[in-house]
């Protein structure tokens, strides 16, 4: 299983990927021209890699790294959507390093009709409560996050990471164990992903350089958070 490291960010991704699949089988789709981006072309100051997969009975997977800076700014990027209507919530994990800043979001979003019952979720929430909450600028997805997603800083680069891994192991186990994917658990996922092409997400900016905003809108719904319709 690959150690995380924060000052390498494909560990990240590797690690999360690696956690994730332990549970819930992953087939790799093809990345195509998202395999490999940058932006301005001519001469980048921004790098983008991309992998995504099919994740039977789940749904889909896919990580995003991004680069900058001459590679002194590093992002990571993993988004799990449950796009079968598996009844659980949608995980967003961002990492980001920037010298010794240090930002990482462990997102959840319960989208389904009924609520999920995430006890193993919210015991990693207080298991790492403690460690110092990273300040953010107000978006509209902020107040959509379930009360035990973990938005944390500060400069503990190993209990970061020990949090990131034992969010994806509880979440992993969570889809494992969940009951049988159902079509009436689609709809608030769809209207999520709706808001995050038109309200803007947090990689929008940045994708819409490089794709034009109908490219960074197609590549969203195609190959980031793809959702049944």
């Amino acid at each position: 299983m690959t150690a995380l490291d924060l000052r390498d960010m494909q560990t990240v991704l590797d690690g999360i990927r690696e956690r994730f699949s332990a549970r819930i089988s992953l087939a790799e789709l093809p990345a195509g021209q998202y395999a490999a981006m940058r932006y301005p072309r001519l001469i980048p100051i921004m790098r983008f890699s991309f992998r995504h997969y099919d994740a039977p009975p789940f749904g889909h997977a896919s990580f995003l790294r991004t680069t900058g800076m001459g590679g002194r700014m590093q992002l990571a990027t993993a988004v799990l959507t449950p796009s079968t209507g598996l009844a659980v919530p949608l995980l967003l994990v961002d990492a980001m390093s920037m010298g010794r800043k240090r930002a990482v979001f462990v997102e959840y979003y319960d989208l389904t009709r009924s609520g999920v019952a995430a006890a193993p979720l919210a015991a990693v929430h207080d298991r790492y409560a403690d460690l110092p909450d990273y300040p953010e600028r107000p978006a509209w997805y902020v107040a959509e996050r379930t009360p035990y997603s973990l938005i944390k800083g500060g400069t503990d680069d190993r209990r970061l990471c020990a949090m990131v891994a034992d969010a994806v192991d509880a979440y992993a186990s969570l889809c494992a164990d969940a009951p049988e994917a159902s079509a009436d658990d689609l709809e608030g996922l769809r209207g999520f992903a709706d808001r995050m092409v038109e309200e803007g997400n947090p990689s929008s900016d940045a994708l819409s350089k490089v794709l034009g905003r109908e490219g960074a809108e197609r590549f969203f719904r195609t190959a980031i958070m793809p959702v049944k319709r």
